[in-house]
């Protein structure tokens, strides 16, 4: 039997069940709140754009408030209770879940993972690479584990980056390869850059050597995870969270729905079935108020946030700035159980101010009251940051109000 939901029943629930409805804590944030937001969401994207802040420490300002960022390191490279993967992108993933991408990342040996490679897609550039320098894999291989932890850079013979700036040279080819088949895994940064080492040494082994699930097994737990992190989902939607192929997810759903682990939902609008928990999120009006990065789980699937919010929203970094409609860094503005705003921000750290370059209030909305709430959030983001002053400059339709309710 299926539930039906209004689009905003189901707005509601996916606020909440990303656990942007409550109020900020005032004492200061542990590493044991830190991970279990992390559990929650299930993944934090990793993000190299450092306009304000890198995107991945901004997920958990906006669930928990002022916390100090270096917990988040700690968390990652030393305590190693999350650690990083490929999933929805590049993401920090709950160690505990460690198991559930051993089967996409290591089906087959890497002996046996480079031939099947080199057979099915010889214009890949690891297969170039094995043409050109046959033993060189090997070699990183055996640099890795005498001299690890270690960046690209680091290795002999990495040769030189091609392509445009963000090309690869040898050595990154060698080093992601084993990365994304989990032969090594990233003991730490180091200004951004990639430690790379042996797994055995970086993933503790009380997660390291769980059992690992059969790939049917591991794409049906991520699906239930996709739901239960997003509240209530599509196909669709339920793909994007942990990048899923359409077939698994319906797959890993059907058999949700055989062991009534989740359930079939009606959302008003939406014209297509979705999935929900059996143990549903409330849908009473929430209070949520945060800014969100780009790379925000609750907005970062663009058509999924057009469907619940009615808000277009598209990253314009690449945009030349001439045709830029909001700016170059955006982040939406949740106010309750609606996304009501959109601030360009940048962080200027020499001047020590967190600067508005555009502020612009969704149609119909109330600007005082959004401007109000705003400015709250700005300058709780602000002190976060490290920053004295908020200033907003003359640039889209809430400018003038947020100017004047960061006065007050």
């Amino acid at each position: 039997m299926k539930i039906s939901l209004s689009n905003l029943e189901a707005r509601r629930i996916s606020i909440r069940a990303q656990c942007l409805d409550g109020p900020r804590l005032s004492s200061p944030i542990s590493v044991q709140r830190i991970e279990q937001s992390i559990r929650t969401m299930g993944l934090i994207q990793i993000d190299s754009v450092n306009v304000c802040v890198r995107s991945h420490y901004m997920p958990l300002f906006s669930r928990l408030g002022i916390y100090d960022q270096s917990l988040l390191d700690q968390i990652a490279y030393n305590k190693k209770t999350i650690f990083e993967t490929w999933a929805h992108a590049a993401c920090f993933i709950p160690s505990e879940d460690h198991h559930l991408f051993r089967p996409r990342m290591g089906r087959k040996d890497k002996k046996e993972r480079l031939e099947q490679l080199i057979s099915e897609k010889p214009n890949d550039r690891v297969s170039h690479l094995m043409a050109l320098r046959p033993s060189y894999l090997d070699d990183v291989f055996a640099q890795v584990r005498k001299n690890g932890p270690m960046t690209a850079s680091d290795l002999k013979g990495a040769g030189d980056r091609t392509g445009a700036w963000w090309g690869y040279s040898d050595g990154k080819i060698a080093m992601e390869w084993y990365f994304a088949i989990g032969v090594f895994s990233v003991a730490k940064r180091h200004n951004f850059a990639r430690y790379y080492d042996l797994t055995e040494k970086v993933i503790p082994s009380n997660y390291l050597n769980t059992p690992t699930p059969s790939l049917e097994e591991a794409y049906r737990e991520m699906v239930r995870l996709a739901i239960r992190a997003q509240g209530v989902g599509t196909i669709a939607d339920i793909a994007d969270y942990y990048h899923l192929k359409t077939d698994h997810v319906k797959t890993g759903v059907a058999e949700l729905l055989e062991c009534d682990l989740v359930q079939e939902v009606e959302v008003e609008g939406w014209g297509e079935i979705a999935y929900a928990p059996l143990k549903i999120a409330l849908a009473e009006p929430t209070e949520a108020c945060a800014l969100l990065t780009p790379f925000d789980p609750l907005v970062w699937t663009r058509k999924r946030v057009e469907r619940i919010f009615d808000f277009i929203y598209r990253i314009e970094i690449y945009v030349p700035k001439k045709k830029r409609k909001y700016g170059y860094y955006v982040y939406p503005f949740l106010l309750g159980d609606d996304l009501v705003a959109r601030v360009d921000l940048k962080a200027d750290r020499h001047n020590k101010l967190l600067r508005v370059n555009g502020a612009f209030v969704e149609a119909g909305k109330n600007m005082d009251y959004v401007a109000f709430h705003l400015s709250n959030e700005l300058n709780l983001m602000a002190k976060w940051l490290g920053l004295d002053e908020v200033l907003v400059n003359d640039n889209g339709n809430l400018a003038s109000a947020l100017r004047f309710a960061l006065m007050k």
